[in-house]
């Protein structure tokens, strides 16, 4: 955090009282003890009581400040320059939040939805930097935790706020809001994920929902209006502004013709009863869809239309994501090793089929995580939308995958399905099928070690193999 702010206004701002030391201080930087680094001095640290406190390993980094809701903090803390006692120290923390994001009256950008966060996100960087200066989460570091230190990297040059705001279970999405306060909200789409904590889809759409009240009614909403989980949320009672993207005829960012080649998707949008071509350079309909929400935010931020669009045309996506790689064999390999939901897997198939042109279309999958008790059913409903593919082969691996395995069977004979449980058998079944006029996509969790070491494998040997063909 660099804009400084003197300790006895924040004091006031949290509603402390000042039990240690002076409050003739210069604030540098703010952070909560149990969830952030601490890495300069002139600190404030939220202290929650029952966290322990490690005085020995930032005493190099004095003077810091420490706000704390522990009854005996005068004795507790004495090391600190100053120790502010609170009655609720989670109340402090968002009186603060909001106090400081007061300070800055620019255009804040939050991002949620099932798939598509990180590369709407990464477009919206992309067309800003051109011209604004711009603080925005990393990479995909998206959890709730990471919410206040991403508000405090807001300083006196910053121009806009983009921040995904990642969902685990209901509330997060009320917290990252709570923290972030945005002026602009996109749900890029509500599939089939994170139901271990939400238990049910509805209370997954409602989740995702919050960012709706996180708005407070005068922001602008962005959403997928070809989507059915948003289309249940009370979109009608919003009274900010309200934008919609999609291919339907109603959509206010409009696609048609999307059209893939081996490297590039391209397509029409229609706004305000223009045309506008636009080309990507990174495959999938679904990065229609991001684009159009990524053009819509910047617009609402001020940028020109055609400007935007422009500047897509070098956007580069975050590594794991549909690209097209060499693999073994002289075979071509599609990674889309991100993440794996039912909803990605929908896109990324389209993308396999797109972009063939006759060759053996391999599909090899992990198991799908975070669905608590639908996991049964989630991968028997994924084996029903494989199976209606047109495919070669599918690879599983997995206890879980090796049900969307037997619906495949079951239902298509046409498909040559080989489920394995170790990792050894994936190596040597792939490794055999991998040619010149074969597509694999690898498709499954970053979090996957297995795979993701196997696909690494398989990509580097094909690089060795095009380096020694080179020689």
């Amino acid at each position: 955090m660099v804009k400084r702010l003197q300790l006895k206004e924040v004091i006031e701002v949290v509603g402390g009282r000042l039990v240690h030391g002076s409050k003739d201080v210069v604030v540098k930087d703010a952070v909560i003890y149990h969830l952030h680094p601490i890495i300069q001095s002139h600190t404030m640290i939220f202290l929650d009581r029952r966290k322990p406190f490690n005085y020995e390993k930032i005493q190099h980094l004095e003077p810091f400040v420490i706000i704390s809701d522990a009854r005996n903090s005068r004795e507790k803390y004495q090391e600190a320059f100053a120790v502010i006692e609170v009655e609720n120290i989670r109340k402090a923390i968002f009186a603060f939040a909001e106090f400081y994001r007061s300070l800055f009256s620019i255009p804040v950008i939050a991002i949620t939805g099932t798939n598509g966060k990180t590369t709407t996100k990464d477009m919206i960087v992309h067309i800003l930097k051109k011209q604004y200066s711009v603080q925005s989460t990393v990479r995909s570091r998206n959890a709730p935790r990471k919410s206040f230190e991403y508000l405090m990297g807001i300083d006196e040059d910053t121009d806009v706020g983009v921040f995904e705001t990642g969902l685990g279970a209901p509330g997060n999405l009320r917290y990252h809001c709570d923290i972030f306060q945005p002026t602009i909200g996109i749900i890029t789409n509500i599939g089939i994920f994170h139901l271990d904590k939400c238990k049910t889809l509805e209370n997954y759409a409602m989740a995702k929902g919050e960012i709706i009240e996180g708005l407070k009614n005068k922001g602008t909403l962005l959403v997928n209006g070809d989507d059915e989980n948003i289309a249940t949320l009370p979109l009608k009672d919003y009274k900010g502004k309200l934008v919609s993207f999609g291919k339907s005829e109603v959509a206010d960012l409009r696609a048609t013709n999307i059209k893939m080649d081996s490297s590039q998707t391209k397509f029409t949008v229609t706004y305000e009863y223009k045309q506008y071509s636009v080309v990507l350079p990174c495959l999938g309909e679904h990065q229609a869809y991001n684009a159009m929400a990524a053009i819509g935010a910047v617009l609402d931020v001020g940028v020109d239309i055609t400007n935007a669009i422009n500047a897509l045309q070098s956007f580069n996506v975050l590594e794991k994501h549909l690209q097209v790689k060499q693999g073994v064999n002289d075979s071509t390999i599609i990674d889309d090793s991100w993440s794996l939901t039912p909803g990605a897997l929908k896109e990324a198939l389209k993308v396999l089929q797109s972009i063939a042109y006759n060759r053996k279309k391999i599909v090899l999958i992990g198991d799908i995580g975070r669905l608590g008790d639908h996991t049964i059913k989630t991968h028997l409903e994924v084996g029903e939308m494989i199976s209606e593919q047109d495919i070669d082969v599918l690879i599983t691996y997995g206890h879980n995958a090796k049900r969307v395995a037997e619906r495949v069977t079951q239902k298509n004979k046409h498909i040559q399905v080989y489920p394995c449980l170790n990792i050894q058998d994936v190596y040597q079944k792939i490794s055999s099928l991998l040619s010149p006029d074969s597509l694999c996509l690898f498709k499954c969790s970053n979090t996957d070690i297995d795979l993701m070491a196997l696909k690494e494998q398989i990509i580097k040997k094909g690089e060795k193999e095009r380096k020694h063909h080179d020689e």
